[in-house]
């Protein structure tokens, strides 16, 4: 744990000081050399939640009640810990389980208890009605499945959010199901971190009543999902990232010597065996779950050297992405259903109509494309499971008009509201803490969305072609 947070810091401090001139063989040499000699820690997306934990930002809110009124909170999460999506080696070797805590125990009563009397409201008529409540193996890694880990990861953070709030928000422990708004995406390992999200966050009572909606898009586009313009913009980012990695032979190489090891060399996967990111995602199930990698035989086995340099790598590719042109427009259009629902929610709380809570359960892509429209800085983290984006509406309690109504952004128990491109009326709170203005985000939502596309409208944006062709609309 102590390597963990020593490799952060150093990351937050590499980017800071070095900023856009990181290079590819820099970030690499730092991570290598701090990865030689210890666990290799530093991808574990399970410690995202004991990090989390951890951080004094996560216990830090506007206490002052005299001045300011907490409405309401709008949560995006990632899904837990889950299987690899390739068919990966040996994975039947790994043990995916987690220790049985009391948390977990009181879970699965309340879970058996539901179910045996027929009380389970989401598994009804409705779009997660076949679904599981939980994995349905305790210890295997299955394709693409939460596991058991995952379950716990999301139990502790709902828990440790709700002892954040609730002496700030009393409210949050007294909530009517209709004031409790869910989504999931059409996958089981997001309804069921939501659902152990929720066991921790609200009221047993409360939960078994509330109802999940669907989401068909990873986006959570909701009525603003046709936009064809995206899959020029994803051929974009994509071809950028095949370049770069031609562009450095030495990375092809190593991923294709590491994907051998790792991936089921079946016919329609070859093409997988070199892509870092493919390779990344198998290699975090052995890493993740505190497996010994892998061996072909003795002497050819995957190294710690070759987990540092694939991570690196991709991270790298992160944050160069992060300043792309395409990657910001792609993320724009992608989440600009989301931000518009986010919008009519913060005005539904400030106006007392409710919800006063809303959970987005989703993917790492939902808040890479939301962070990056919203112009935040690159943060790795996000790729973590279990992470979270926190929107936070409050009213100023000397001024009830729609003037005195503010938000509050949180990435991982972070605030990061001073990085909001569009936040012009920022209140700083204290050095680490502020809010903006709800008319920032309404203005940013009505007037200035698609500025920097030079169309007013989400129509025009997703089908608009220069006089040339669609290429010269997305030059730099």
């Amino acid at each position: 744990m102590k390597a963990m947070k020593v490799k952060i810091y150093l990351y937050s401090v590499f980017h800071r000081y070095v900023g856009s001139n990181v290079t590819l063989v820099d970030w690499i040499l730092l991570t290598v050399t701090l990865s030689l000699n210890e666990p290799i820690e530093i991808p574990n997306p399970l410690a995202t939640v004991e990090v989390i934990q951890s951080s004094p930002l996560t216990t830090r809110r506007i206490r002052d009640s005299r001045k300011w009124i907490l409405k309401g909170i709008l949560i995006l999460i990632r899904h837990g810990d889950r299987g690899p999506l390739q068919h990966v080696q040996k994975i039947s070797t790994i043990d995916c389980g987690t220790e049985e805590t009391q948390l977990i125990q009181s879970y699965k009563s309340y879970l058996y208890n539901l179910t045996i009397n027929g009380k389970v409201q989401w598994t009804g008529p409705g779009p997660f009605h076949a679904f599981p409540l939980m994995p349905q193996s305790a210890r295997q890694c299955q394709l693409g499945q939460l596991t058991m880990q995952g379950i716990s990861q999301h139990l502790n953070l709902g828990q440790m959010l709700q002892k954040s709030y609730y002496k700030v928000w009393p409210r949050l422990l007294s909530l009517n199901p209709e004031e409790v708004l869910v989504y999931s995406t059409i996958y089981r390992r997001t309804f069921q971190s939501g659902l152990a999200f929720l066991f921790g966050l609200i009221p047993n009572e409360t939960l078994t009543k509330v109802t999940i909606g669907e989401s068909q898009s990873m986006s959570f586009c909701f009525n603003d999902c046709e936009c064809p313009v995206t899959e020029s913009l994803k051929k974009f980012v994509q071809s950028s990232e095949l370049h770069q990695l031609k562009s450095h032979p030495a990375i092809e190489t190593l991923a294709q010597t590491t994907g051998r090891l790792l991936i089921s060399a079946d016919a329609e996967q070859k093409a997988l065996i070199k892509d870092p990111y493919v390779i990344r995602d198998a290699l975090l199930t052995f890493v993740c779950h505190r497996s010994g990698l892998p061996c072909e035989k003795p002497g050819n086995c995957v190294r710690k050297q070759n987990v540092a340099g694939i991570i690196a790598y991709t991270d790298w590719i992160n944050y160069q992405k992060w300043r792309n042109i395409h990657w910001q427009r792609l993320s724009l259009l992608k989440s600009y259903g989301h931000v518009r629902h986010i919008v009519q929610q913060m005005l539904h709380m400030v106006g007392s109509n409710g919800p006063n809570l809303v959970l987005y359960s989703g993917h790492d892509f939902t808040l890479l494309h939301l962070s990056t429209a919203l112009g935040l800085i690159n943060d790795p983290l996000l790729l973590r499971y279990a992470s979270r984006l926190v929107f936070e509406v409050y009213q100023d309690n000397r001024n009830n008009d729609e003037k005195g109504t503010y938000f509050r952004l949180l990435s991982n128990g972070k605030d990061v509201t001073k990085q909001i491109s569009f936040c012009k009326n920022i209140v700083s709170i204290d050095k680490k803490n502020n809010v903006c203005k709800i008319e920032d985000i309404v203005r940013f939502l009505h007037d200035d969305y698609f500025s920097s596309l030079n169309v007013s409208n989400f129509k025009d944006a997703c089908t608009k072609k220069s006089e040339k062709s669609n290429d010269d609309f997305f030059q730099f």
